[in-house]
């Protein structure tokens, strides 16, 4: 059996510095992960060339090791924080959808889990009193408790061993610099020393911090023992769990792009990994050459062997004589090579927990070529010489790699696959496949276990980390029945409960009557709500305890939901409706400039070249404008209609006919919301949260030639795009978001195109998200960087899949098309203000929330399978 000190070899630590008993000191530093998408080929490229120069200018530390931990997510935190961002009149519901998808996440997920990255790194030793070096070689281990005090007194009060390493440190974090290397802390250098010792127990990370200051002796403060089918069982006083290393023992003959971090990581259950370099010898008889030279010599003697006899061993010689080939031209090239040894680690509660989890990752990282083995009687031997304290060293032979250094970084290590925000409300979950899931959702989501969090109000926020554009807009774009419109809903949803003024433009005006259908419902059970808790009044006197029981109930009955759709404001422009008349007037609504650029718009879409033909009508036109305009600001009621009707009045037969023809064609159509005697007041544009819906509207299909028909319903849209800028504009320190479903008809005219841009300059400096729906990625393409959109969703359109690509910047091949054409409904290619993109699938998690999502664009017949 491999041999390896068993003892907690920590003696001081000193912020990132760890003094062994042996004299030597070990460097901690945490390499936060590097987001890099798992279709952006150039950019591991570039990170693997830069993580390589890293670690060649570690060859003098002559060892260093990393080490990957799954460190566990405070979701009750993150979701305290969002809850304080959450509006008074939303509240409850907010509580209630973050308490149940909480709920969800941890019954489908289990603990919710971040990958870190931690480096240790051997310091050049100093030279120490040879008293010191006596005490550290004779006492330890014999008279430990006494020595450690001894030792700690001798370091602290007189030679502070630590200050002999302050330059040396400080020069390595410069050449960690490269991939944003940091030192840790000094209770982040206990911490996760111990960590090694806690796998799978219950612990309170502040008291095993306060633990370990009071004396690092604790660091090993569990009972480790070996048990049958070679696994370790680990024991404190909260309770007991199972540990096994499984150490790599093959690595495939070609590694480029084996990328193993990245497969781990996909693995549906957190796991651990482990590596622990040596550089190796480049000169002397021990070194690669010579070995090189040595097993140059068998092989030659073998192949000689192998073809006299005829046997079948000529294959992997030849394979043998190749890569030996590889390895002399990079000794003669100069090149580093290291030894080193890797493990995976994994933690659970019951052996049949740990042989699934042993034989999923046998089977996927065998698909790589990598031989992973059990290590059955060396257990204990991977379990101490995995820790960070411990290097690897010229007498290590068990389970070592050797190869080229920039080899070893086809490992891709230091990077993970992220998106989104940190604090935010769930969307969905990282799919990591490429292939189609074939419409089966469930194993799409099962297969994932890093859910995908959202605040687009982060998007324009200053002094956020790695954050490459403050552009607040967002775009979700994909063919119909993709599931965008499901997508579309949710965002609203859960944005809607934050502290923001939230308007959602729905041409189809199709969410109200959804709405309303749910709130009746569920409300048709209220009854047995309100005799339930009367008898949890009769029969409950504590009031706290009273509290958490009414609650309950309330939530089985679905009652924030009831209240949530109650405090939405919905507005049906509905032409027939008198009391709508005028609400898109933009005399009633807009001032100055901006009144009379829509009021001109609008005119000139109306009248066509009877506008514009001649001079003497768009004069006398712009006059009564003007006329009309300062009689609104003296406090008289006005809008539209009372400009033509001055024109009446014109001693111009050309001018009063044509003002004529306009006042027949608005009457009795949808015209009639923008052009008013200014009677009815405008949309109120101080509720929390509105839903406008326009019906009667006959918008053109996006690629559909625009006819007479039309153009009455395009001219309600741009009067409705206007008032969605003035929304957005009008109070720059209040946030405001804005949902413009089948935001297509835009681009479909000049005049449209103009106003969607306007509406999208609105922007960061007036707080104001502005969210696009459209069928096509080229309704969203801009030349214009300060209009384009920070977050961006694509669903699949098989006619776009090049032009999708391009977009989000990825490279057009095979795999990133397969990649995009394999998604099917509720799938869809996301990219983040951080420039970070991944496939994901939608999932809003509650069924009971997400069938007000029911829509006859989706056709959606159960909201949990398409999500």
């Amino acid at each position: 059996m491999n041999k390896v000190e068993i003892e907690n070899r920590v003696i001081s630590i000193h912020d990132n510095l760890a003094l062994r008993d042996d004299g030597s000191v070990i460097a901690m530093y945490e390499v936060p992960a590097s987001i890099i998408s798992s279709m952006d080929v150039e950019g591991k490229i570039k990170f693997k060339k830069r993580t390589e120069a890293v670690f060649a200018s570690l060859a003098p530390n002559l060892s260093f090791d990393i080490g990957m931990l799954p460190v566990p997510i405070d979701l009750e935190e993150r979701y305290s924080a969002l809850l304080e961002d959450c509006e008074e009149d939303t509240y409850e519901m907010a509580l209630y959808l973050l308490e149940k998808s909480s709920d969800d996440l941890y019954s489908s997920i289990g603990q919710l889990i971040n990958y870190k990255f931690f480096m240790t790194i051997p310091l050049k030793s100093f030279e120490i009193t040879g008293d010191l070096k006596q005490m550290l070689g004779d006492a330890w281990g014999r008279l430990r408790q006494k020595a450690v005090s001894a030792v700690s007194r001798t370091l602290e009060f007189d030679i502070k061993w630590y200050e002999n390493y302050e330059k040396v440190n400080n020069d390595l974090e410069t050449n960690l610099a490269l991939i944003q290397g940091r030192k840790t802390t000094q209770a982040e250098t206990g911490f996760y020393q111990r960590v090694d010792y806690l796998r799978g127990l219950y612990y309170h990370r502040d008291e095993e911090v306060a633990s370990i200051k009071s004396s690092v002796q604790n660091i090993d403060d569990t009972v480790v023992e070996p048990l049958a089918n070679g696994v370790l069982g680990l024991k404190n006083s909260y309770g007991k769990s199972l540990v096994k290393i499984l150490p790599i023992a093959n690595m495939p003959n070609v590694v480029n792009n084996l990328h193993l971090v990245e497969h781990a990581q996909k693995l549906p259950f957190p796991v651990e990994l482990h590596w622990k370099f040596h550089f190796s010898k480049m000169k002397g008889a021990f070194s690669l050459a010579a070995k090189g030279e040595r097993a140059s010599d068998r092989i030659k003697e073998n192949q000689i062997e192998a073809y006299e006899n005829g046997s079948n061993q000529k294959t992997s010689l030849a394979t043998a004589r190749i890569i030996l080939d590889e390895m002399t031209d990079g000794v003669d090239a100069h090149e580093l090579f290291v030894n080193y040894m890797a493990s995976f680690v994994i933690t659970g509660q019951s052996m049949k927990e740990i042989n699934y989890y042993k034989k999923i990752i046998q089977q996927d990282i065998g698909d790589l070529g990598v031989q992973v083995v059990s290590g059955m009687s060396d257990q204990l031997y991977f379990f101490y010489k995995n820790r960070f304290i411990e290097q690897l060293e010229e007498s290590d032979k068990y389970c070592i790699q050797a190869m080229k250094l920039s080899s070893a970084c086809e490992n891709l290590f230091f990077t993970s696959q992220k998106i989104g925000s940190d604090i935010g409300f769930t969307i969905g979950r990282i799919d990591h496949a490429v292939e189609s899931w074939a419409g089966d959702y469930k194993k799409a989501l099962a297969s994932s276990t890093h859910p995908v969090f959202l605040n687009l109000f982060q998007a324009n926020k200053q002094g956020i980390v790695g954050k490459i554009t403050d552009n607040p807009h967002f775009a979700i774009v994909g063919e119909t029945g993709g599931g965008k419109s499901f997508l579309t809903k949710g965002l609203f949803t859960c944005h809607s409960l934050l502290k923001a003024l939230t308007l959602y433009i729905d041409p189809k005006n199709e969410m109200k009557a959804q709405y309303m259908k749910v709130k009746a419902k569920y409300e048709a059970n209220f009854p047995k709500m309100e005799k339930e808790i009367q008898e949890a009044r009769e029969a409950i006197q504590d009031d706290e305890q009273l509290y958490w029981v009414i609650k309950g109930i309330e939530y089985k009955y679905y009652k924030p939901v009831v209240d949530y759709i109650n405090t939405i404001h919905f507005v049906s422009l509905d032409a027939k409706e008198k009391s709508n008349h005028g609400a898109l007037d933009p005399l009633v609504f807009l001032h100055g400039d901006a009144c009379k650029k829509i009021s001109v718009k609008v005119t000139e879409e109306l009248l066509g070249e009877k506008y514009t033909k001649e001079d003497k009508f768009e004069i006398a036109f712009l006059e009564s404008l003007d006329e009309v305009m300062a009689e609104r600001e003296q406090g008289q009621k006005a809008g539209l209609l009372h400009v033509f009707e001055k024109l009446l009045a014109s001693e111009d037969e050309m001018i009063k006919t044509r003002a004529n023809l306009a006042l027949r064609k608005i009457k009795n159509s949808q015209m009639e919301l923008v052009f008013s005697h200014g009677e009815n007041p405008a949309v109120d544009m101080d509720a929390h949260i509105t839903v406008l819906g326009v019906t009667g509207l006959n918008l053109p299909k996006a690629n559909e030639k625009i006819t007479s028909d039309h153009k009455e319903s395009l001219i309600v849209m741009y009067a409705l795009g206007e008032f969605c800028r003035e929304f957005g504009e009008r109070d720059r320190t209040k946030e405001t978001i804005i949902f413009v479903d089948e935001a297509w008809f835009f681009n479909k005219t000049a005049i449209g195109a103009s106003i969607l841009m306007s509406m999208k300059r609105v922007g960061r400096s007036q707080n104001n998200f502005l969210g696009l729906i459209t069928q096509s990625i080229d309704d969203v393409k801009t030349e214009d960087d300060s209009t384009a959109f920070g977050t961006i969703f694509a669903f699949r359109e098989p006619n776009e899949t090049d032009k999708v690509l391009s977009y989000f910047k990825l490279p057009v091949e095979e795999e990133t098309q397969d990649w995009y054409d394999n998604m099917t409904k509720g799938q869809c290619i996301m990219r983040d203000p951080f420039g970070r993109t991944a496939r994901i699938t939608v999932d809003f998690q509650l069924p009971e929330v997400t069938i007000l999502f029911d829509t006859v664009e989706t056709k959606m017949k159960n909201t949990r399978m398409v999500a």
